[in-house]
């Protein structure tokens, strides 16, 4: 990672410069940098007694990734930057499948820490989430995650177009982008004296962003659908006239944090979240008292499949789930379950090996196969098409 070596107060197209620190080195000895109280805040944060504006803060930006990115249960989630896993900790108690990322160590521990005790979040549901102490640009995955939020984080970050291209790279067609982020003060401001102080401290880079100026990276690191939103959700006095919100009618809102949300773009040919193709290689054929097949399951989604690991399979893994048709195609009977032999990425495809004992055929003169999202949804229900396979003699 390279470091910037300017004068304090300097300005970097829409961002505010460094002062010449080795700011990695900040951010990974940063935690040891705090007294006992900041520590202590760190694993608490946002909770903490009142006076508390940053609990309102935090829960108000939690309530907007909830309603506009829509995402299912188990959906796969990266928190970009997750520090001590506040918000990893409120993602998983909603039942999605969280990977947190920091690059330092101190604070991948103490979000690891925080999630590990929430244990079950529901019956039978378990508080799934892992973590990682890596620089975001070395970011492993591929095609992977429904989502990417980045909350008061990317002003740690130097190269903003490289760090959003990799993170991009890591979410699936259609992934979604969030992004909550300071905006840059007036140079020569007070807040902006504020950040330089605190760079100077801590050797951490503090580098927020001209509203403009963030909508154009978000859009050179290859997003589509790109928008700018102002949060406005508090209460307001309506008898009252003056007020920051009195140029609310007249179109002059100043917001204080830039909001960002914008899309990975689907290649064509990309359909629903959850689609599957289904190739047999031949007919359903006798082993012994069992009937085997391989088949190839191509994921044609646009959702990262999760296998199961376990039994019983965890709700939100992909399963194959073989059964008995009937008469009109609908599941006369379901058979045991196969899990896939690895994660799938969309495009990606693994070869399948199905045992079912003959006995449990009957008298059926073919078996079908479709793909289940664990305690969700069969993908024939969201318009994906099952494979009928003849039982061979």
């Amino acid at each position: 990672m390279s470091v910037f070596r300017r004068s304090g107060g300097a300005r970097k197209g829409g961002r505010l410069g460094d002062v010449g620190q080795d700011y990695e080195g900040g951010h990974l000895g940063y935690v040891r940098q705090l007294d006992s109280a900041g520590r202590a805040w760190l694993k608490t944060k946002p909770y903490g007694a009142p006076p508390n504006p940053e609990l309102m803060r935090c829960l108000r930006t939690f309530s907007h990734v909830v309603q506009l990115l829509q995402l299912g249960l188990r959906a796969e989630v990266l928190d970009v930057g997750c520090g001590p896993g506040w918000l990893s900790e409120l993602l998983a108690r909603c039942g999605y499948s969280v990977t947190g990322i920091d690059i330092s160590p101190d604070m991948v521990e103490i979000a690891r820490e925080r999630v590990d005790a929430l244990g079950e979040i529901g019956e039978g549901i378990e508080a799934q989430a892992e973590f990682h102490a890596m620089p975001v640009r070395e970011l492993p995955w591929s095609s992977r995650f429904d989502a990417a939020i980045l909350y008061d984080t990317m002003h740690h970050f130097d190269n903003e177009v490289e760090t959003l291209e990799a993170i991009r790279r890591a979410l699936v067609p259609g992934g979604q982008l969030f992004i909550h982020e300071g905006v840059l003060p007036p140079k020569g401001s007070e807040g902006e004296q504020i950040l330089i102080e605190e760079m100077k401290r801590y050797g951490t880079l503090e580098s927020p962003f001209d509203p403009e100026y963030l909508s154009e990276v978000v859009e050179q690191a290859g997003f589509v659908q790109v928008r700018r939103f102002a949060e406005v959700d508090e209460l307001v006095d309506l008898s009252a006239t003056g007020g920051r919100f009195r140029g609310l009618r007249r179109g002059r809102l100043q917001p204080e944090y830039n909001v960002v949300h914008a899309r990975n773009p689907s290649p064509e040919g990309v359909g629903a979240p959850y689609a599957a193709r289904l190739e047999a290689r031949g007919s359903w054929r006798s082993e012994g008292d069992d009937l085997v097949i391989e088949v190839e399951v191509t994921n044609a989604g646009s959702a990262h499949w999760e296998p199961a690991q376990w039994y019983p399979f965890p709700a939100g893994s992909v399963t194959v789930g073989p059964y008995l048709p009937g008469p009109a195609g609908e599941r006369e009977r379901e058979l045991d379950r196969v899990a896939l032999p690895r994660a799938l990425a969309p495009g990606e495809s693994a070869t399948v090996g199905l045992r079912i004992p003959r006995e449990a055929a009957g008298s059926h003169d073919a078996i079908a196969l479709d793909l289940v999202r664990e305690g969700m949804f069969w993908f024939a229900d969201t318009g994906s098409t099952p494979l009928v396979v003849p039982v061979g003699s």
